[in-house]
């Protein structure tokens, strides 16, 4: 513990109230610390650099990271933030994925991405 921390608590008798205190003050999930996580979410995007399947393990964490703070997204949400994610020359797929009715929680996304991916890698390599 930092020093100017030490002399903060050293009052407490017992290590139980110090920890107590201590929780109080930094364990909680802050506002900034919430929107921080919120905007990264919401504008994340995929990087060229990253195949596919570490991108939606990426966005897949950022949800449990949400959710660990009680921020919990809806399906849709997460649906909507996966599509908005893909590159640009997803386009026609990021369309046929937004009317699609039957793509209702991220799993059911991120098996339609995972296998438009594999379809392109086919492609490539019989093209």
């Amino acid at each position: 513990m930092a020093d100017d921390l030490m002399c903060e608590y050293i009052g407490y008798e017992i290590a139980q109230d110090m920890w107590i205190t201590l929780k109080d003050k930094f364990g909680g999930i802050s506002t900034t610390k919430l929107r921080r996580l919120t905007i990264k979410f919401d504008t994340y995007r995929k990087c060229q650099n990253h195949n596919m399947r570490h991108h939606l393990r990426e966005m897949s964490n950022m949800i449990c990271e949400l959710k660990s703070v009680g921020h919990s997204l809806t399906d849709e949400q997460q649906i909507q933030a996966v599509i908005r994610s893909l590159p640009n020359s997803w386009e026609n797929m990021k369309i046929n994925m937004t009317h699609n009715n039957n793509i209702k929680t991220f799993d059911d996304i991120t098996c339609h991405v995972k296998l438009e991916d594999e379809r392109l890698k086919a492609a490539k390599v019989s093209g």
